[in-house]
């Protein structure tokens, strides 16, 4: 248990600073310079950091589809986990939307309902898909359990395999090279679940090297076609940063491998690694607010080289910073993620 609860602990922590370094450098793609500094500084990062929320999925496919329990038993847990911090949080970037981005005294009463209709069913901001993805999964894996625990290793692997082709069988920019079999039973998010679980249980025998050599290689595949894309159409293209495309699979996946083999003997993990972990949700859902401040603040006093790591650091630091405030007022423990 102890060599599980240590891998997964540093992957959850390097996902949540990866999710952090994403929105900290993603501003510098939006307008595409082949040989700027700040461009490609920011496409690495990217590439890099792209896997973030494929992590945290396999982080709960590992944790989750090993249980066996009611359907109702696991609704019951793991929903009150998530729908107080939803509903929270959708109410502050909604109020921050507002505040930010409208003039709302002048907005007319029904355009101030329609907008905050819409905001609240597709997200009150853009990192929140993540609550919808997850409120989604989180309906399947209680039948997934059931399917996986009567699953041998060979039938895994032929699931993933399944899964890494729906990747090309599902996306136009291989419409022309792929018959349109529908494997949608196999695609998206679900497939990080049964990545992690299946990764979690495996044997992994390899040098510590080749995962994070694997790693390297796909951020570097990740990075280059980025840009190769972006320059042959003169335009920032963001196609191969896909969640759901095979290269950030890849990363995932050695990413994952890495951790379990390199921390397996490690007994002691250091205090700030803990902090992390435990407000590791928490980050995620408050972290865009400091951001969106402390971003242009830094931004005044230091290069982009700089600007993206130190931002990073700050917003991490707050972050956890305003969630222990909120959860030392009573009930906050159940909003703050």
């Amino acid at each position: 248990m102890l060599e599980r609860n240590t891998y997964i602990t540093y992957l959850r922590v390097l996902a949540t600073i990866f999710v952090v370094l994403i929105h900290a450098s993603t501003g510098f793609l939006n307008h595409f310079e082949a040989y700027s500094l700040n461009w490609n500084y920011a496409n690495w990062i990217n590439a890099a950091t792209r896997c973030a929320v494929p992590l945290f999925v396999a982080i709960s496919g590992a944790l989750l589809l090993p249980k066996n329990e009611s359907t109702i038993s696991f609704y019951k847990r793991r929903y009150t986990k998530i729908i107080y911090p939803f509903a929270f949080w959708t109410i502050i970037y909604l109020a921050y939307y507002f505040y930010r981005y409208t003039n709302f005294s002048q907005l007319p009463i029904n355009q101030i309902l329609h907008i905050a209709q819409d905001k609240i069913l597709h997200g009150t901001t853009a990192h929140l898909w993540y609550l919808y993805m997850i409120l989604g999964l989180y309906l399947a894996i209680p039948y997934l359990q059931k399917i996986i625990r009567q699953a041998s290793i060979r039938e895994i692997e032929l699931f993933l395999v399944l899964w890494v082709l729906s990747m090309f069988v599902n996306y136009k920019i291989f419409y022309n090279y792929v018959p349109k079999i529908d494997l949608t039973f196999f695609s998206g998010f679900i497939g990080y679940l049964v990545l992690g679980y299946y990764l979690q249980i495996k044997s992994i025998t390899w040098s510590t090297m080749i995962p994070y050599l694997g790693y390297i290689l796909a951020v570097l595949f990740t990075g280059y076609i980025t840009w190769k894309l972006s320059f042959t159409n003169n335009k920032y293209d963001p196609t191969f940063y896909n969640y759901n495309f095979f290269n950030t699979a890849l990363a995932t996946a050695f990413l994952f491998i890495a951790f379990k083999i390199s921390l397996k003997n490690k007994q002691k993990i250091p205090n700030w690694i803990l902090i992390v972990d435990k407000y590791s949700f928490s980050i995620y859902l408050i972290h865009i607010l400091p951001l969106n401040y402390i971003h242009p603040f830094v931004s005044k006093y230091m290069s982009t080289i700089y600007v993206i790591p130190v931002a990073t650091i700050l917003t991490i630091i707050i972050s956890i910073l305003i969630a222990y405030l909120i959860r030392i007022i009573p009930g906050g423990k159940y909003v703050s993620g």
